[in-house]
Order: structure tokens, then C-alpha cells, then sequence
């Protein structure tokens, strides 16, 4: 994508885009201060918009999808010395923690939803207009908008649970501006409906790893299905798309790698979040995140979940045979647990290997600033973990191990799961399987605090609720100090805070915040 600056100016929304368009798209020229209803004019205009879209979308998701989806998970503890990494960890929270502001702030979010809104608003004319007989590219932008706006409201409600729900660009000062938040059931509505109105017209394109396809919008509406626990919908969106995104699984820890090292060439990519540092002008937050070559990066997987992968071993041999030790760690660096638990340990696994491996120097790193990494939003593998889970509670509980069977087997672990493992409670004890394997596979990809959160009983925040996530994080919380464990008053900590400064900027919201959390 290349880089595209916008700022607000009067009525509504007014951009000033100050770049050169977006890679894969026309190369633009700039466009000075155009109001969004001038703008609809031809090719031109509707390719800038989608950069605008694209470039939206990696400002808001460039470290919040680790923030958002992995950090409060319970194989992430502290790498450096913040406030805030210790802050999620500990689960303290609060609204007005200057720290995390850029966590608990929406803004970025509801940016990329607005520029949807427009696209969802004038894309229609043009595609009934036929201009510059580019009907089908409108289309396609349009199911994108649709697509793009749907992620990013399952992202909120993941987040936040509750939303105000703005779907109509505001171009004129007597629009009301200010909502109160939507029930979890409209936002589930939205949601879906977007999903559905992005399959009608979006693009089938499979080579097409950086934009939103179809395959990608099935992937989504797999991951939406899983969330709300429709088991019938995730099997028919994960079937649609393994038939729309042709992907076929890869063979070797070396094609593995390459999911994440070059995945717009790889056999198991659907949607990556394309990054240039050349042309956005900075890195993406993933380095600071796991791995980086400039400082301490802020969080580490831990000594834990490095041992379960490091054991899971060949036993004629004794050694360790699943790939993914070697394509996320520098196994000639971490030895034992004594070694790993004093190190500070970087996560390798958006890096590619060095030509001549030596300790300390397996991976190379990039800094901060420099940070390219394509972060996979969605792929193959993610996509069939849910299937597996989806079949397991659809009672198919072979036809959901045989899933897991191959995602262990193509990076050469190949102690296959069972039905004889599972003597007693079938269905949960492959669910937990399940979960696992996706622990293992999508470390680092932003998916775990997500797992913990939908499983169970959701949305009720009594201890009747959130049963896994409970039993998982509660003894790890417990070991650490000041930490605040998911129970009683505290079990509304599962969402995150509104940020208060939201408040501020919306009086509707005034009343409803987040319990246990202060406006």
C-alpha cells in the first residue's frame, strides 16, 4: 500500500490525500482537499478511495492486533519494561491509563469504518453509471468497503463488546454524530449482513493475497460463525471457502515458513496485511511486538508453551519433531528452560532464517522502523481449525481429528490425535485438542484471547461464564502480582475498557461504560 495521509476539514469527513496511491492499485496522483461527494468522478477517484481504505486499515490494525488479540492470552509474558505490558498482563486495566491509550481508543477503527461508509455510499453510482466501463472494478470495491467494514466491527465487538453503529457517511453538520451503543445482536446483524451483501459483488481473484477476496469474506464469516457458536453456518462459510480460495496444504517446515515470509506465493495464504516500510514510513508493530532487531521487543512467548512444543518428540528418537520450533524459535540459542527463562526471547516466526545458522543468530531481524511483515489476517489453516471445531460439536468427531492430523503432520509432527484418546467427554476433550493445535499453529497472528473469549457460556459475566478462558488464565493470573483474576465483579474484565476520552467525544456513551471499569 502506498502511503496516504488524511485529515478532517468541516463538513463530515474531508481527505487530503498527500501520496501516490496503493500498490496493486492505479498509481494516483494527488488529490488537494476534495470533499468525499465531489470525489466519484472516475477510476481514478474510487482506486485512491480503496487506498485510503487499505492504508486506514493498517493504521488501526498495525499493533492493536496483537494489543486486541494475543497479549492477554496465557502464553504471552512481559519482554520489557513498560507500564503497559505489564498493565495487560496483570489484567488492570482502566480507561484513563495513558499507557494504553492507543489500545483502548476506537478512533482508528471507526476511521476505517467511515471511509467504508463512503465507499458503500457513492460506489453504487458508478457502478449503475458504468464509468470508464469499470463496473465490475466498482464492484469489487464496493464488497471490499462491505467486507473491510465488517471486519472492523467484529473486531470492535470482540474488543469492546458493545458499539455505536455508524453505517452512513456523516457530510453535513446536522447528521447526528453522537450514538449510543448498539446490542450486541445489532452489531451481530450488521455483521453478517455486510458479509453476505460483500459475497453478492466482491472479487474471486485467489492470487490476490493483499486485498480483501471472496475466499477471505467466507474466512471471515467462518471466524464470525465460530464467535456467536453457529456451527451449521461455520461448516457451510469454511467449505465455501476451501473451494474459493483453491488452497491445498503445504508439505514442508520450509513452505510453512514461507506462509509468513512470502505469502503472497504461499499455497496456504487468503488475506495478509500488506506492509512497506518504503512506503508508509515507518515499520509495522509486529517487530516491537515479538521480535525485533533495535530493542527489547515487549512481549515474549512463554517458558511454557516453548516446552510443550520443544516435547512434542518422535518417540524412537526422543527428539523434538513438530517444524514449528524451529520456524518460530532459535533452537541453537534456547536449550533448556533455565536458558529460556533468563533469555530475552524473541519470537522469529515473521522472520526469515539466516543463510548460516549460528547461536544468538538464527532468524535476522528487522528494527522497529523497518518492520515489513505481511501479517496474516487470515489463512488456510485458521480457516480448517475452525471447521474442526465446528465438526466436533456437529459430532464428527474423526473427520475434526483427521483436520488436526494434517495440520500436525505437514510441519512433521506425526503423533496423530485419536477417538481412543478421549474415553470420557469426547466432544470437550477434542474441542480442547482443538484449541491447542490453534495455540500452536496462529502464536504471534493476534487469535488466542479470541479462543479463550468464545468458548462456553459468552456474554455472561457471572461465573456461570467464560469457563476456558477461566480456567486457563485464573492460575496463571494468580502467580502474578497485583494481578485482578476474572471472577465475581471482576469477570466484565474480559472486555476491554472504553477509553475515556470517548466520553468526552460522545455523550451517549455517558453512563454505559465497561463494568467493572470508570468512565
Amino acid at each position: 500500500m502506498k502511503r496516504i495521509n488524511f485529515a478532517s476539514i468541516i463538513l463530515g469527513i474531508v481527505f487530503f490525500f498527500a501520496g501516490t496511491g496503493c500498490k496493486k492499485f492505479l498509481d494516483e496522483k494527488p488529490v488537494s482537499t476534495v470533499a468525499p461527494d465531489n470525489f466519484w468522478k472516475d477510476r481514478n477517484d474510487a482506486a485512491t478511495w480503496m487506498a485510503g481504505v487499505y492504508n486506514s486499515l493498517q493504521t488501526t490494525l498495525s499493533t492493536n492486533y496483537y494489543d486486541w488479540g494475543e497479549v492477554r492470552a496465557d502464553h504471552i509474558r512481559v519482554g520489557g519494561t513498560g507500564n503497559a505490558q505489564l498493565t495487560m498482563i496483570t489484567n488492570t486495566l482502566s480507561a484513563n491509563d495513558a499507557d494504553i491509550n492507543g489500545i483502548t481508543r476506537w478512533t482508528n477503527l471507526y476511521t476505517t469504518i467511515s471511509l467504508c461508509n463512503y465507499g458503500i455510499k457513492y460506489l453504487p453510482a458508478m457502478i449503475s453509471e458504468n464509468i470508464e466501463g469499470a463496473a465490475s472494478t466498482y464492484r469489487d470495491y464496493l464488497g471490499q468497503c462491505y467486507a473491510i467494514r465488517s471486519l472492523m466491527y467484529f473486531y470492535g465487538l470482540r474488543v469492546w463488546g458493545k458499539m455505536p453503529l455508524h453505517v452512513v457517511p456523516i457530510e453535513s453538520l446536522s447528521q447526528p454524530i453522537e450514538l449510543p451503543r448498539s446490542s450486541i445482536n445489532d452489531m451481530k446483524a450488521l455483521i453478517l449482513n455486510d458479509i453476505t451483501e460483500s459475497l453478492k459483488i466482491i472479487g474471486t481473484v485467489t492470487t490476490q493475497k493483499y486485498y480483501m477476496q471472496k475466499a477471505a469474506v467466507y474466512a471471515l464469516q467462518t471466524d464470525v460463525a465460530m464467535w456467536f457458536q453457529d456451527y451449521d453456518l461455520a461448516l457451510t462459510a469454511s467449505q465455501n471457502c476451501m473451494t474459493a480460495s483453491g488452497c491445498t496444504w503445504v508439505t514442508n517446515i520450509t513452505a510453512f515458513k514461507n506462509i509468513f515470509t512470502d505469502p503472497a506465493n504461499s499455497t496456504e495464504t487468503i488475506f495478509n496485511l500488506f506492509w512497506s516500510v518504503t512506503e508508509r514510513g515507518g515499520g509495522v508493530g509486529v517487530c516491537q511486538k515479538v521480535g525485533s532487531s533495535s530493542n527489547t521487543n515487549q512481549y515474549e512467548p512463554t517458558t511454557a508453551i516453548w516446552r510443550e512444543m520443544k516435547d512434542r518428540i518422535n518417540p524412537v528418537t526422543g527428539k523434538s519433531t513438530d517444524g514449528r520450533l524451529w520456524a518460530y524459535w532459535d533452537t541453537l540459542t534456547y536449550t533448556d528452560d533455565v536458558v529460556y527463562d533468563a533469555a530475552v526471547v524473541q519470537l522469529g516466526k515473521f522472520s526469515p532464517w539466516r543463510a548460516v545458522q549460528t547461536p544468538g543468530s538464527f532468524f535476522t531481524f528487522e528494527g522497529n522502523s523497518d518492520c515489513s511483515v505481511k501479517i496474516p489476517i487470515y489463512r488456510f489453516a485458521d480457516v480448517m481449525l475452525l471447521r474442526a471445531e465446528a465438526l466436533n460439536k456437529k459430532g464428527q468427531h474423526q473427520q475434526a481429528l483427521d483436520i488436526v492430523n494434517i495440520v500436525r503432520n505437514r510441519v512433521g509432527y506425526m503423533q496423530n490425535a485419536l477417538l481412543a484418546d478421549y474415553p470420557v467427554d469426547i466432544m470437550k476433550g477434542i474441542e480442547r485438542t482443538i484449541l491447542k493445535e490453534r495455540q500452536y499453529e496462529l502464536m504471534g497472528e493476534g487469535k488466542r484471547w479470541f479462543d479463550l473469549c468464545r468458548i462456553d457460556k459468552i456474554y455472561d459475566y457471572t461465573n456461570a461464564g467464560y469457563q476456558y478462558l477461566r480456567e486457563t488464565l485464573n492460575p496463571i493470573l494468580a502467580t502474578r502480582s497485583g494481578s485482578i483474576l476474572y471472577e465475581n465483579e471482576n469477570m466484565g474484565r474480559i472486555l476491554y475498557p472504553i477509553n475515556a476520552a470517548m466520553f468526552n467525544a460522545n455523550s451517549k456513551l455517558r453512563g454505559d461504560q465497561n463494568q467493572p471499569y470508570d468512565e
